[in-house]
């Protein structure tokens, strides 16, 4: 498998590396009680629209917006950014009054392009020189953009989406004040995730083909989206829930941005303190040793291994043998570094080749690794193949691997420890903050195995893989059958 994923890039460009780490006996308990989309999601589709690759960003035959903006140039970047604010404009136009009892959207009063390089403009009483930022200013009801770094490096980094997604959700922002549904005493958390499930109901429009301007694919076009969500997170660890510079972790803001996209703005005008509190995993680091990685090395596979056991023991299923020598399969091919045969339920583990993925993220073109989770959860895949054998389930296509990614995340899901006692994980075995994000990192990539079937076929869409370990890291593993059935 190739070691220069861009996704693993990007992960180590906005957070240091995560930890797996080990605790106390605890006992389970579901994480039940959190809505998904509604009806059972099809392996081939995005919440309902097929799956598919394209071309994303501004259209080539799209219209010239008609927009003025403060300090605007007419360049490439600014020209983006005006035809999103007039597409998302035109969203909310029609949906605001769907979501709010049929008020009136007002547009964004004032619009500011400036470059953080050299400018003396002021906006919201801040000096903008230096400020490598785009932000919604509530009291001039203002949209600031830097076309100077921001947004080009977005732009150059992932594509003409970035910038699109990060004007959603500040035009999310002003949604929210106009709606009254946030003020003083609303968490910055609770805030940034409902202007991110906003800015995932404008781009369900934009997947449509409705936008004017902007178009985005369901497959790859939504892969960068989420990858943007990923990149803009906050540092494992370092932020808890409470915290007025939170905004989330990659996982509860790609979560977020998913609830939009798949429900609509209704779901995210629902948002409390109360609801991103149950499925929140911003966490501080509360404890030594969070922030150590678990070593691939046998003793630690036989500590996963005995979490897996511990967790699917309810299932009945014989455990699969795990071992750490390369076993052939009769009839079948291996995948890498971690192969489940049917045949003699044995999972087989490639070390060295487990050993690479688990390696800290690096930032540059050096060939890298995950983290240590993603690692892990690379192993879980092919053990949560024997539960489905077992359950007489199909092993190959789409349905498999989106059935692979549900279980792997109930199994996550179990092992999370946190401050907020909302969780009790099953055995020794714990995740630490920011650990999950290394596995949503790893199911935007190209060569995971943890939404993949028996043959290392991969479900195309990430936007799917992702929205299949959701479902079983908030809900367990009971949804992972009906869901995603044969």
């Amino acid at each position: 498998m190739g070691r220069s994923s861009t996704m693993r890039r990007l992960l180590a460009g906005s957070a240091a590396a995560m930890a797996l780490c080990v605790g106390v006996t605890g006992c389970s308990r579901p994480i039940d009680g959190i809505p998904t989309a509604n009806g059972a999601p099809e392996a081939d589709t995005v919440a309902g629209l097929p799956a598919s690759d394209g071309p994303s960003g501004r259209k080539p035959d799209a219209p010239e917006a008609d927009l003025r903006v403060v300090g605007g140039t007419g360049g490439e970047i600014d020209t983006l950014a005006a035809d999103t604010v007039v597409d998302v404009h035109e969203y909310w136009n029609t949906a605001y009054p769907e979501t709010f009892d049929g008020s009136a959207f007002r547009p964004i009063g004032r619009l500011v392009s400036y470059d953080s390089r050299s400018t003396g403009r002021e906006v919201c009483g801040q000096r903008l020189t230096g400020m490598v930022n785009a932000f919604y200013c509530p009291g001039s009801d203002t949209i600031a953009w830097d076309r100077g770094e921001l947004l080009p490096k977005l732009r150059n980094t992932f594509g003409p989406i970035a910038p699109v997604t990060v004007l959603a959700h500040e035009i999310g922002h002003a949604v929210q004040h106009r709606a009254g549904l946030v003020d003083a005493d609303t968490s910055t958390l609770v805030a940034e995730q409902q202007a991110d499930c906003f800015a995932g109901a404008f781009f369900r429009h934009a997947a449509e083909g409705s936008a004017p301007h902007i178009r985005v694919s369901t497959g790859n076009g939504l892969n960068t989206v989420l990858g943007v969500l990923s990149y803009i997170r906050d540092a494992p660890g370092r932020t808890g829930f409470t915290d007025p510079r939170a905004h989330g972790t990659a996982f509860d803001r790609v979560s977020a941005f998913q609830y939009g996209f798949s429900d609509g703005p209704g779901r995210c005008a629902e948002m409390t303190e109360k609801s991103v509190t149950r499925r929140t995993t911003q966490f501080h680091f509360w404890k030594e040793k969070q922030e150590s990685d678990l070593p691939v090395e046998a003793d630690n596979i036989l500590l996963v291994s005995r979490s897996l056991r511990k967790v699917f023991a309810d299932t009945g299923v014989a455990p699969p043998t795990i071992s750490i020598d390369s076993r052939s399969c009769p009839g079948a091919e291996g995948t890498e570094p971690v192969s489940y045969c049917a045949e003699t339920n044995t999972v087989s583990v490639d070390m060295a080749g487990l050993r690479e993925l688990a390696e800290p993220p690096t930032s540059g073109e050096k060939p890298s690794g995950y983290g240590d989770f993603a690692a892990y959860a690379q192993l879980a895949s092919r053990y949560v193949l024997a539960v489905q054998q077992a359950a007489g389930l199909s092993l190959r296509g789409d349905a498999a691997g989106l059935r692979t990614a549900c279980l792997v995340g109930a199994w996550s899901g179990l092992l999370v420890e946190d401050p907020i006692g909302r969780r009790n994980p099953v055995g020794k075995l714990r995740i630490a903050p920011g650990d999950v994000d290394e596995g949503v990192a790893a199911l935007l990539g190209n060569d995971s195995l943890i939404a993949a079937d028996v043959t290392g076929s991969q479900v195309p869409a990430g936007f799917a893989r992702i929205e299949a370990f959701r479902i079983g890291f908030q809900q367990g593993m009971s949804p992972c059958a009906s869901e995603y059935g044969n």
